[in-house]
């Protein structure tokens, strides 16, 4: 399995799509807040550890919305 490659944009627009803050992305991944700024800012770099955590964090992020609007859509039909 090939690894994203993750920018610094990249990095940051999943965390806003998500709507969640430095604070709670940076609990998924098991770093700081202030890291989180970093990777988002440029200073810092993935390592491949962290790439292919976000990578299972997007995914997870992805089936969690997914879920959500299955729940609305069914909702709608009782």
């Amino acid at each position: 399995m090939s690894m994203k490659t993750w920018l610094p944009k990249d990095i940051e627009t999943l965390r806003k799509q998500h709507k969640l803050s430095r604070r709670a992305f940076s609990e998924l991944l098991g770093v700081t807040g202030n890291y989180v700024y970093l990777l988002e800012k440029g200073v810092k770099t993935p390592s491949d550890t962290l790439r292919l955590l976000l990578d299972c964090v997007e995914r997870q992020l992805q089936e969690n919305e997914k879920g959500k609007e299955s729940a609305k859509r069914g909702k709608g039909n009782l």
